[in-house]
């Protein structure tokens, strides 16, 4: 393991260790056993660890961050818990999903738990942080939730262009990645230049990991991505390929694509004909250019922080990312 592999695995120890520090009910049982559950069952704590590299860049030590880490960790997994419940989903990480293992009464209370516990741990931060970071952290809270009620509209609709589709990955999964740069930034020592760096290139980062999702959804096993192939294509999710296919793709092709999203239910031939119809057209080709080209924009970003010699951990984060499967 290199260097930069034991750092993450420290980081995601400490992480994990300071999640179940930070929920340590266990009455009522109804509420604490699936919270539990969820934070048990993995998670890859990408958010958290971007937040404590940030402080680590601006000055800052992992200890400095660690609480506001855990709370978007923590915030995180109520959008987790909740989208699966919009959604449908029976798999997160391999595992059920909690409105499967329990109900969805269950689950929607869990979510709420959730963020509840985010706030506390969010609190503990010092006083002359805590007003600044916590206006970021609620900022951040309403976009995620703007960015999932533009995810749920575009559901019905086959005209959503690519602009609407960047400005709700920019609220929906792109915003908790700014707030983790931002935040970790702040809690650094940072100056509003490299705050403002930092969410530059954390915006680029959101970008790339969607379509990266996006992408991984429809060409990646269930074993692999931890959750049910194809399921943004059944749910009639307007994701980059489906955007790009139903603007590109040849007339008999974009006819098909509408076939398949106006179907009632969505069988795995169904999805296996939409990665087909993805291939052949080049659309799968022009997502993994446009992830490349949105990870190598954060790292051109970095080239502008004033101590461009002391961002190879954060390099090295776009790089892992880059490659990753899941």
């Amino acid at each position: 393991m290199d260097d930069f592999s034991q750092t993450i695995s420290h980081l995601k120890l400490r992480v994990d260790q300071e999640l179940m520090i930070a929920t340590p009910q266990i009455k009522p049982q109804s509420l604490y056993e699936p919270i539990h559950y969820f934070l048990s069952i993995g998670g890859k704590r990408l958010r958290p660890i971007l937040m404590l590299l940030a402080a680590r860049l601006t000055g800052g030590k992992t200890e400095d961050a660690l609480d506001a880490a855990v709370a978007i960790e923590l915030l995180h997994n109520f959008t987790l818990v909740h989208d699966d419940i919009m959604d449908h989903d029976h798999l997160r990480r391999g595992h059920a999903t909690v409105h499967t293992r329990w109900d969805e009464s269950v689950a929607i209370l869990a979510g709420d738990g959730l963020i509840g516990l985010a706030y506390r741990q969010l609190l503990k931060l010092p006083s002359q942080r805590l007003v600044t970071v916590c206006r970021l952290f609620t900022e951040g809270v309403i976009e995620v939730c703007e960015g999932q009620a533009f995810d749920k509209e575009f559901e019905v609709r086959d005209d959503v262009t690519l602009q609407e589709y960047f400005l709700m990955i920019g609220k929906k999964t792109g915003r908790l990645i700014t707030m983790s740069t931002q935040i970790g930034a702040i809690l650094g020592g940072g100056d509003d230049k490299e705050v403002e760096i930092l969410r530059e290139y954390g915006e680029a980062i959101g970008i790339a990991f969607q379509i990266q999702d996006d992408l991984l959804d429809i060409v990646e096993p269930e074993e692999v991505i931890g959750k049910t192939f194809g399921s943004d294509v059944a749910a009639g999710k307007k994701t980059y390929l489906m955007i790009k296919s139903l603007e590109l793709a040849p007339a008999e092709y974009r006819e098909r694509i509408r076939d398949i999203l106006r179907a009632s239910q969505v069988s795995p031939e169904m999805l296996l004909e939409m990665q087909h119809i993805f291939r052949v057209t080049s659309i799968l080709d022009q997502a993994a250019h446009e992830i490349e080209e949105a990870y190598s924009r954060a790292n051109r970003v970095l080239d502008r922080f004033p101590r461009a010699e002391a961002t190879q951990e954060l390099r090295q984060f776009t790089d892992m990312l880059l490659n990753r499967r899941y």
